[in-house]
């Protein structure tokens, strides 16, 4: 056990030791009585400095005239205990900020005998913490002063707990009104009803952010237009003390945005308005001269009819000119989409070289036409004539970008495509078209396939040719690709889809010879019926006409040995040739059924439900369209055609 002598030492060890506090005992008038070596490094006196002299001297001049010192130990005599921060004085004159603790110390009997001093420098803390209120005061004061962001707190909540200029001068609320008051109260009744305001605040509780635009409602009942953020305020313990609220009124802004997008549509439909009459004036030109071949040739044809070479002539002239005619329309029609593709398989290593004269007959006499077809090309499903119009499209741009003369390349080859080209993936047909002309310019390259977009003169082109091209490859499930440079040339490629082995075309079995049948034609314009049912008996058919539905219906009933049934869709008399058809096959379930029309909207529900020719046709087409049903009759071994009843 110690003695007291020996824990006396062992306390004087302890004062004695501390460094970062200054321990001292005073006598009960003030005078220092000890010293520690925490007092010497603090105070900057040594003991000899300081011992009997009044602890006074540590205070400041305005403290000690204010009799700070000697309240001080009134206090800790009067309470036992004084404690308070201030400004001391080192001895070289510096001031330091000071925590004070004074302890009165008492005998056995309760008298003041003296006072125990503990004083420790806090100036380091003391600046942390001026500098602290110091931003907190400049933060306080830059989020006042803002006006164009309502900038407030919101306790978790949801209620007002913080409000600035910004947002009395944007929702209209003065503090007073809405400090404690729910932030729901600035949605609009709808908002309100949907809950939005209290899923926002879940949504920043659990993402710690939530960011939307939508109508806020002022003070007045007015709305306006808001951009609103709202943050998750946590503390160090990552515990949930509010909400930060940003709201900014972005009214002007959008109705601006809105003005801009009427007059972006406004712009639109200008340009699209001129883009119809340019589309316009390419088919006035276009279709003026092939109805002027047509007349002129018609007209001298009238005129020579004993002349069999010059008739001769101008009958052809007029089929070519009928022709063209009618690959404008199927164009036009395809770019609108109102006419369905009609695929079949096409064996290449034939039909390619066949189009190739067709090519080279669109072609001037300075460019030089060259072909390079890879042996046993695959066979592709796609519809011949959209096929030939798109080559025939390809190969006329490449004319017309070769003014000076040039070459073209008309090239195939077999490909197998990995996700490359548009994403496309298997064994894909790539058929291209090369030239050496100017080339296409950069800026204007993303813009080609656009419809209306041309670079030509005003009524020497309508605009849809790229387009038609770029439609028929994704209609068939291909694409089109373009290389060029200007001074260069383009290359221009479709890929279509292959069946990786080679074809055998469907219209070799078209031109086998087809047995003796009989064909109803139904079309309600005179002429045209007239004009069918030769083209029909010109390819070995015998013709019944029929010009309307009712009417064909009553044949069918009437007439034995009709063998196929070839109508007009668009007809008069409240019975489409599509309505008739589904009617033929129920009645005779076996009778083949052919449809033609110039324009398939109406068939456009059920493009696979009938097959369809495309008008114009010619004796050639009409003779293959017609011979692969017959045959395909005649195979399947079907007897004469029996009425259901």
């Amino acid at each position: 056990m110690k003695t007291p002598f020996q824990a006396h030492n062992a306390y004087e060890l302890l004062v004695r030791s501390v460094v970062d506090y200054a321990i001292y005992l005073l006598d009960r008038e003030g005078r220092v009585a000890s010293w520690n070596p925490g007092a010497e490094r603090i105070k900057g006196y040594a003991a000899a400095d300081i011992l009997g002299e009044h602890f006074s001297r540590f205070y400041t001049e305005e403290d000690r005239r204010a009799g700070v010192p000697r309240t001080a130990l009134n206090t800790a005599a009067e309470t036992g205990r004084y404690s308070a921060e201030g400004w001391r004085v080192r001895k070289d004159g510096t001031r330091f900020w000071a925590l004070i603790v004074i302890d009165a110390v008492r005998d056995a009997a309760g008298e003041v005998i003296g006072f125990a001093k503990i004083t420790r420098d806090i100036s380091e803390r003391r600046e942390a913490e001026l500098r602290a209120l110091e931003s907190e005061r400049s933060f306080r004061l830059l989020v006042q002063g803002v006006t164009d962001y309502a900038i407030y707190m919101l306790d978790p909540g949801g209620r007002v707990t913080s409000w600035n200029m910004g947002a009395e001068r944007i929702e209209g609320y003065i503090a007073a009104d809405i400090v404690g008051e729910h932030f729901s109260r600035f949605y609009t009744p709808e908002d309100r009803d949907s809950g939005l305001p209290w899923a926002a605040l879940e949504t920043a509780r659990r993402d710690g952010r939530y960011e939307a635009e939508g109508w806020r409602v002022r003070k007045d009942g007015t709305r306006f237009w808001a951009s609103a953020v709202i943050d998750a305020v946590r503390d160090d313990d990552g515990q949930l003390v509010g909400f930060a609220k940003i709201t900014r009124d972005m009214t002007e802004r959008r109705e601006a945005q809105l003005r801009l997008e009427d007059s972006r549509e406004q712009l639109f439909q200008s340009q699209k308005m001129e883009a119809l009459g340019q589309l316009t004036g390419g088919i006035a030109h276009d279709f003026n001269n092939l109805l002027t071949a047509i007349l002129g040739a018609a007209d001298i044809a009238s005129r020579h009819l004993g002349n069999p070479e010059k008739l001769q002539r101008m009958m052809d002239g007029i089929q070519n000119s009928a022709r063209r005619g009618g690959e404008l329309t199927k164009q036009l029609l395809a770019f609108a989409r109102r006419r369905p593709l009609e695929p079949k398989l096409i064996d290449l290593d034939e039909q390619l070289p066949a189009l190739a004269g067709l090519l080279h007959s669109s072609l001037r006499g300075n460019i030089e036409m060259v072909t390079e077809f890879e042996p046993e090309l695959w066979s592709i499903e796609a519809d011949p004539s959209q096929l030939e119009l798109s080559l025939l499209n390809l190969a006329v741009n490449a004319r017309d970008a070769m003014p000076a003369g040039g070459q073209l390349r008309f090239a195939a080859r077999n490909v197998v495509l990995a996700g490359e080209i548009e994403g496309h993936v298997g064994d894909y047909a790539a058929i291209s078209v090369e030239d050496t002309g100017t080339g296409i310019p950069a800026e204007i390259r993303p813009r080609i396939f656009e419809p209306f977009f041309t670079t030509k003169q005003f009524g020497q082109g309508t605009g849809l040719g790229l387009a038609q091209v770029y439609g028929f490859a994704q209609q068939s499930k291909g694409a089109v690709t373009v290389q060029s440079a200007e001074g260069r040339g383009t290359t221009m490629t479709l890929y279509l889809p292959s069946r990786g082995v080679a074809a055998t075309s469907r219209s070799r079995q078209g031109s086998e010879t087809a047995p003796k049948s009989s064909v109803l034609v139904v079309e309600d314009d005179p002429f045209l019926a007239e004009l069918a049912a030769d083209l029909v008996r010109e390819i070995g058919y015998e013709s019944h006409v029929a010009h309307s539905a009712a009417e064909a219906l009553a044949k069918l009933s009437r007439i034995p040995g009709i063998q196929l049934v070839f109508s007009d869709v668009i007809m008069p008399g409240g019975m489409s040739g599509l309505e008739l058809a589904r009617k033929v096959r129920v009645r005779y379930p076996e009778l083949p059924i052919v449809l033609t029309t110039g324009y398939s909207e109406a068939v456009g529900s059920a493009p696979d439900e009938f097959p369809v020719i495309p008008k114009p046709y010619d004796v050639r087409q009409l003779a293959s369209s017609l011979g692969e049903f017959m045959t395909a009759r005649a195979r399947a071994g079907r007897g004469p055609r029996t009425k259901q009843v």
